[in-house]
């Protein structure tokens, strides 16, 4: 099967569609090597998941390759001193609530003790919420009952939830089985037979829950979702109808309309960024967002507004532009099947999905992307959307004057610390997202960014960008490595929202800072290519690197720092941090 068919699969198509396509897939030859290893330990029977589960990371756009156990043998391999488990895996950990004959701290005390004995071995776990019971006792009244099972179970999931943090990453099966529908959610025959407790039509659900889950961790999920405005955002044809005429807020279809937008602004309070391109008229289409009566959204919701009578993916190459992200990076919703498939020809990297007849479906349409997974979420998601208002108002600043006027009227201040238990997570989110401004493109798990940061031979900082108009938080991360005296760069990126303002230089000075105090006389860089990473190919040369060695697959820079350190940026003002140098 094509994989690229597996993108269509929707959860709710069911078991028998995903156990066809699953053997399709399985029978297909393989074009790409492994990227993920996965692992699933549970307390029962996960044959039947593990089945759907290749087929579910082809959806989701990853490779991975499945580490299968008996069942009830999670402490047993996550203990065993020769466990074959190794950094850089992902450990599904489940149960069920059949397991859950003890307390709750009993029950919360021992899963996140296996979360501990995962993080001592750099494993990364994704941890699956309890269902609820599907009959129980108290009837009506058992959330409210502190001894029914059901509520035992949400106490179970609210605690490991809460202690989660950044730590692992959860997955609210309570919210699934809530979804899908508790009395369709488990079969107990299953479970007296071979000690399976979900139903078959559950099945996809869950798979897709967990290959959306490692996707977004790998950096794979949509950051801008872009939207057409006639019979997308509103009812109508904004050109014919006019501001007045089009439906949005009341009536039937007016309504749909009008929670398919609180929907969209939902994704913006978790970091999604919304832009619109549209066939309109600009200046009446900014009447329309702004004006128009029942309008959720307005101008303010979108970091971008492309409104002409060009084709769709020029609008779409222009935002890409604005907004510095990738077309890998979007997701283009349009009522119109001509206008996705002609998307879909000229960009095929950008996902393109045509609205279904009643908008009214459009929120669980998208619900059920993988793109549109939120993975685990940090502090800087929720601020993304500000911090690009700011970058569109640095842009107008830009406008006023030279490069140096501009950014020295930024007032910009940068914080360089290293990388701790608060700030980890942020830092491993960047390195597995980051494509444009990042020399090597090397992916570190968290577990592994902790490891590194907690390594005395090693520089793990985080950089933390304010301005005049913006606090963007964690922007920036350097990774670098004393190996006998010469210092080498293994990890440097800047998120998009910065690239262009020097900040790069203040990371390189403080590498140097590091590498002297340590009395290393060398530091060392590569730039490994990609099709995204151009950007930074003169990067080290522009700052004094000479060039080493050269291949198709790299580039090695070194830097002699008989000389004395790097400068830093004279744009940045840099905040004074306690460090300790190791």
């Amino acid at each position: 099967m094509d994989t690229s068919l597996a993108v269509e699969l929707s959860p709710a198509d069911g078991y028998v569609t995903w156990t066809r396509r699953a053997n399709e897939l399985a029978q297909a030859p393989t074009t790409h090597p492994a990227e993920v290893r996965l692992a699933v330990l549970a307390t029962y029977t996960t044959e039947f998941l593990a089945e759907l589960l290749p087929l579910a990371c082809a959806r989701a756009g990853i490779t991975p390759h499945l580490l299968e156990f008996p069942f009830g043998q999670v402490e047993q391999v996550l203990l065993d001193p020769k466990t074959p488990l190794r950094e850089g895996d992902y450990v599904v950990l489940s149960g069920t609530h059949h397991d859950l004959a003890d307390s709750a701290d009993d029950i919360v005390r021992r899963w996140v003790g296996l979360w501990d004995a995962a993080a001592r071995l750099g494993v990364r776990v994704i941890q699956l919420g309890f269902a609820p019971p599907p009959v129980d006792a108290y009837g009506p009244v058992a959330w409210r009952a502190p001894r029914s099972r059901s509520s035992l179970v949400r106490e179970i999931n609210t605690r490991l939830a809460e202690q989660a943090g950044g730590r692992v990453l959860f997955v609210d099966v309570e919210q699934l089985a809530a979804q899908v529908g508790l009395r369709h959610w488990e079969d107990p025959r299953s479970w007296y037979r071979v000690r399976q407790p979900l139903a078959p039509d559950s099945l996809p659900w869950l798979a897709a829950a967990i290959a959306d889950t490692v996707a977004a961790d790998r950096g794979r999920g949509a950051r801008c979702v872009v939207l057409d405005l006639d019979g997308t955002l509103w009812g109508g044809i904004l050109g014919e109808d006019g501001i007045e005429g089009i439906r949005i807020g009341a009536g039937p279809e007016g309504e749909a309309f009008a929670e398919f937008q609180r929907y969209l602004r939902a994704l913006t309070e978790r970091g999604v960024l919304l832009a619109v391109a549209s066939k309109n008229d600009r200046d009446l289409a900014l009447r329309a967002l702004a004006e128009a009566p029942g309008m959720v959204l307005g101008p303010a919701d979108f970091t971008c507004v492309v409104a002409d009578w060009r084709p769709k993916s020029e609008q779409l190459q222009e935002i890409a532009e604005k907004i510095r992200l990738g077309p890998a990076s979007m997701v283009f919703i349009d009522d119109n099947p001509a206008e996705c498939a002609q998307v879909r020809a000229a960009l095929p990297e950008v996902r393109a999905i045509c609205l279904p007849p009643s908008v009214a479906k459009a929120p669980a349409l998208l619900a059920a992307l993988p793109w549109l997974h939120p993975g685990a979420l940090s502090s800087e998601d929720f601020t993304r959307q500000r911090s690009y208002q700011a970058l569109a108002a640095a842009e107008s600043l830009a406008a006023q004057g030279t490069l140096d006027e501009f950014l020295d009227g930024l007032a910009m201040v940068a914080t360089i610390e290293p990388i701790n238990r608060t700030s980890v997570e942020r830092a491993a989110q960047l390195i597995g997202k980051t494509n444009q401004f990042n020399l090597t493109t090397r992916r570190h798990t968290q577990a592994q960014v902790l490891k590194i940061a907690q390594d005395p031979r090693w520089l793990a900082v985080t950089l933390r960008l304010r301005d005049r108009f913006a606090d963007h938080g964690i922007v920036g991360v350097l990774l670098a490595e004393d190996r006998d005296g010469v210092v080498e760069i293994d990890t440097l990126l800047l998120s998009c929202r910065v690239i262009g303002r020097t900040v790069e230089d203040n990371l390189l000075a403080r590498t140097a800072q590091w590498a002297l105090a340590r009395g290393c006389d060398r530091v060392l860089g590569r730039y490994r290519p990609t099709a995204r990473n151009a950007l930074v190919r003169d990067l080290y040369a522009r700052h004094g690197f000479r060039l080493d060695a050269e291949s198709a697959q790299e580039s090695v820079y070194g830097y002699d720092l008989v000389s004395g350190a790097l400068e830093r940026s004279r744009h940045v003002r840099e905040a004074q941090v306690q460090y300790g140098y190791r």
